[in-house]
């Protein structure tokens, strides 16, 4: 099974993959991280899932996901047809005090940190943009020190920022003036889930509710997200359950009925198959981290 990804950005706030290209079996799965994910795509097909929205994967798109963001990349690599793409993934707290000296990047990090995107996906950005050269020249002038590396990713960073607040820019006018976009099947029954999913999960109400046949909403989520239905709210679910036991105010029987989980036993073993620890393991390996940066 698959689980959601988490990302150390206390001992190290910047990492990144660079011009990788993936297994031929890959596929991806439901993820998040505490920190902004900037991903490029170089080469392939297939689709980024999204709460309410579904996007294609094309050469040159670029796609951000702001921190705490459940998504999910279903690449299709072939021998044909490879999945080659860049990812810089950071704590966007670390990185403020790089664009201290430019205040327009400063306030566009603080918009993809926290704002209401309206849009996350940039096709084609790499025909507008020297984004390839400016990914291979960082990857090929890797530093081992840990000082001037992070200063060089932050230089790398700077330069997205500039050719995305130019495309925000651009955006915004043509956003303005078109007709609200009608959702995709696939995009409402996502909608759906991300209201519904602390409740007790019926395909049945789902399938009312949405005036759809619960044999096509199965094949339809599954073949544009490539996992289930049920997978995907287990996903929301324990991803809400990692945020919520941060808080000890709460306890662990608490944060599971919260999220859905209501029996104790249930929440744990659905959480370790997806985290990997318990819920109490999860707790306590956070606080350790807390007292150590205290």
């Amino acid at each position: 099974m698959n689980r959601l990804a988490t990302i150390d950005f206390q001992s190290n706030p910047f990492h990144g993959r660079f011009l990788a290209e993936a297994e031929p079996d890959y596929r991806g799965f439901f993820h998040s991280h505490s920190g902004i994910e900037i991903l490029i795509i170089h080469e392939g097909q297939g689709s980024v899932i999204l709460p309410r929205h579904v996007y294609p994967i094309r050469h040159g798109s670029v796609f951000i996901f702001q921190p705490h963001q459940l998504h999910h990349v279903r690449a299709l690599p072939s021998e044909k047809q490879p999945y080659v793409r860049s990812l810089l993934e950071f704590d966007p707290a670390a990185l403020l005090p790089y664009l201290k000296s430019y205040k327009h990047l400063a306030q566009t990090l603080t918009y993809i940190w926290k704002g209401d995107l309206e849009e996350q996906a940039f096709p084609d950005m790499i025909a507008r943009y020297p984004i390839e050269a400016n990914v291979r020249f960082y990857n090929e002038h890797l530093s081992n020190d840990l000082r001037t590396k992070a200063e060089r990713y932050a230089s790398l960073v700077a330069q997205l920022l500039q050719y995305l607040q130019m495309e925000i820019g651009q955006r915004a006018i043509t956003i303005d003036v078109a007709a609200p976009m009608k959702l995709s099947h696939a995009e409402t029954i996502l909608q759906w889930i991300e209201e519904h999913y602390t409740d007790p999960f019926e395909l049945e109400r789902l399938s009312e509710e949405l005036h759809l046949s619960k044999y096509y909403i199965s094949r339809l989520f599954k073949s544009e997200t490539g996992r289930t239905v049920t997978e995907y709210v287990m996903a929301l679910r324990s991803k809400e359950a990692c945020r919520l036991l941060l808080d000890n105010r709460l306890s662990i029987a608490e944060v599971g009925a919260r999220v859905g989980w209501p029996i104790a036993s249930h929440f744990a073993e659905q959480f370790k198959r997806w985290i990997g620890c318990t819920p109490s393991q999860y707790r306590k390996r956070h606080r350790s981290r807390e007292r150590e940066e205290r």
